[in-house]
């Protein structure tokens, strides 16, 4: 891909990944049986516990090679093998542009690429037969083309609050998301990696000190987006008992909507006969996964004049998915009785539109902020009430006070575009859950010392932000790149709200709510209550350096995005009956 190509497509990968790796082992060896076979670890510790050992594993298979025929498949179980494997070393990233990764001003682990990638991490305080420990799998983002389980380490997590963590690699782009709307390739290859995954948990994790009963999946951007697909899929019930979405819910990658078009452009790109899905689906597994990301970056140029920028995604087949998410959310169809789920207070504030919005951070004239809203609506309504919804959005989001001042233009033009991919389906996916089971919204507002470094003080909390904080980064001394191997630089503020993020993130997972600490360590922090939202009391917590609760988020600007503009797009469309 050309790096135009790239930097467009950051527009929403952008930061997602904000990848580091941990170097952190020592020669202590551990062997641990799964049901495939015996894997052998490393302990690591973090900077502030020397004593606390993390009995670490990686690259241990959850399922069996996806190549071959099984290209295009769902997962298999992972093959058995003898002896002992060694389990000290990331498995090879599943197959993925490695240019969006280089986009990344972030260190990654000397990735190498290989279909046979489905693999996970696990990251223990605990081996003993009488310790069992909540379970946290985490499902990393990346907009379903790019990432993998291993670039964030959760030692901290594990050893601050005493519970198992989970990191996993699954099927990226079109190896991961096409679908032909048949049999051949029925999609959702990706999730359904996912779904294996939590098999393998439920089988394998008491011997790493993992409780069955309290398996937590968590993710952010793309991975909250599939943590939502898996509340609402009948094929993840029963393998997890609480969701945490971060920065991403079904809505932010819907539904593909034109699954066997798009497999045949993407099979006509690679010479392949389209006219019978068999044989189209029987070439492209001829083809080498070189090849695939190839034409996947073609497809992906083709479509970006339509506003389409990953080709491949999630469908409804039937059988992963049986309906459209929403749908399933209106109906009660949902497989746990509690869901975390919240966002950063400016998503779309840098990273993104920097990589895609021509000198942004200077300032934006108002015709350029008119013309990116109609580019907006005219994607996302094509009705004939798009002028209507652009007036709409003009009122609710214009600086009234300072009409003519080019930085509030741009501050409005980031807000709009982050409420609509991000703000407003959670709160969405909130009040719809909200109808069957307990939610804990929240909006996070903190700003590291590292995020914030080498940007504008006007950004807020960016898309991805979170990130460092929830996972406990300020305790392990990783250097900052292969080239730089001086350590990131947290302040004593950033480890503060770390620790109290990560008690709330494990007390959940324990408990089922944020601010219940009860089974935690002695030394977790007592955290201010989060209240839980309903339909009645939409309550949230601020997330900061202090976190509190409030009622109501930008309630106006969820009013106009959930009900109002929907209800506009439907009268139009009823007009035109």
């Amino acid at each position: 891909m050309s790096s135009a190509s790239v930097m467009y497509l950051l527009a929403f990968i952008a930061m997602c990944l904000g990848a580091a790796s941990a170097n952190l082992s020592d020669d202590v060896s551990l062997v641990v049986t799964t049901a495939s076979g015996k894997v052998r670890g490393t302990v690591q510790y973090t900077n502030d516990l020397p004593d606390k050992p993390v009995y670490t594993f990686k690259g241990i298979p959850y399922a069996a090679p996806p190549v071959g025929d099984l290209r295009f498949r769902a997962p298999q179980p992972a093959a058995p093998w003898e002896g002992v494997m060694d389990a000290t070393e990331l498995g090879p990233y599943c197959p993925q542009d490695e240019a969006i990764l280089k986009g990344f001003p972030v260190h990654y682990h000397r990735a190498t690429f290989h279909e046979d990638c489905l693999t996970l991490n696990i990251e223990t305080p605990s081996l003993r037969n009488d310790v069992i420990l909540p379970v946290l799998l985490w499902i990393h983002g990346g907009g379903l083309i790019a990432g993998a389980g291993g670039m964030w380490p959760y030692a901290s997590l594990a050893a601050h609050q005493d519970v198992v963590v989970v990191t996993i690699n699954y099927r990226l782009g079109p190896l991961g998301f096409l679908s032909t709307g048949d049999e051949n390739a029925p999609g959702n290859f990706g999730l359904l990696d996912q779904v294996q995954a939590m098999r393998w948990i439920k089988e394998n994790i008491r011997n790493f000190g993992g409780d069955l009963d309290r398996v937590t999946i968590f993710g952010e951007s793309a991975g909250g987006a599939s943590v939502c697909y898996h509340v609402v899929s009948p094929l993840s019930k029963g393998l997890f008992h609480h969701a945490i979405s971060q920065s991403g819910v079904c809505q932010t990658l819907d539904i593909n909507p034109k699954p066997l078009e798009r497999a045949a452009m993407f099979a006509e790109d690679l010479g392949c006969d389209t006219e019978d899905t068999t044989s189209m689906v029987t070439c492209l597994r001829q083809k080498s996964s070189d090849d695939l990301l190839a034409s996947h970056g073609r497809l992906q140029m083709d479509l970006m004049s339509q506003g389409v920028l990953f080709p491949f995604l999630p469908v409804v087949d039937g059988t992963y998915l049986p309906s459209h998410p929403k749908d399933r959310l209106e109906k009660g169809e949902v497989n746990v009785a509690q869901y975390l789920l919240g966002a950063n207070d400016d998503e779309y504030g840098f990273q993104i539109p920097l990589a895609t919005i021509p000198n942004f951070g200077n300032g934006m004239s108002e015709e350029e902020f008119i013309y990116l809203l109609e580019m907006l609506v005219k994607k996302l309504y094509p009705t004939s009430k798009q002028d209507d919804i652009i007036a709409a959005l003009r009122e609710e989001y214009s600086y009234h006070d300072n009409p003519d001042d080019p930085m509030a233009i741009q501050k409005q033009f980031t807000q709009v575009y982050g409420d609509q991919l991000l703000v407003a389906p959670t709160v969405f996916v909130a009040e719809q859950y909200a109808g069957h089971g307990q939610v804990y919204l929240y909006e996070n507002r903190y700003v590291s010392s590292v995020a914030s470094a080498g940007r504008p003080d006007w950004v807020g909390c960016d898309h991805t932000d979170e990130l460092p904080i929830i996972s406990g980064l300020a305790f392990l001394d990783l250097p900052v790149s292969d080239d730089n191997q001086r350590p990131y630089a947290f302040s004593d503020e950033d480890k503060k709200t770390s620790l109290d993020m990560m008690a709330y993130w494990a007390n959940f997972a324990r408990t089922g709510n944020p601010s219940d600490r009860t089974g935690g360590p002695a030394d977790s922090p007592t955290v201010p209550e989060w209240p839980q939202y309903t339909p009645d009391n939409p309550a949230y917590m601020k997330l900061d350096l202090t976190s509190s609760s409030d009622v109501g988020l930008h309630p106006d600007r969820m009013a106009l995005w959930n009900d109002v503009i929907p209800k506009l797009a439907a009268s139009s469309e009823r007009d035109e009956l």
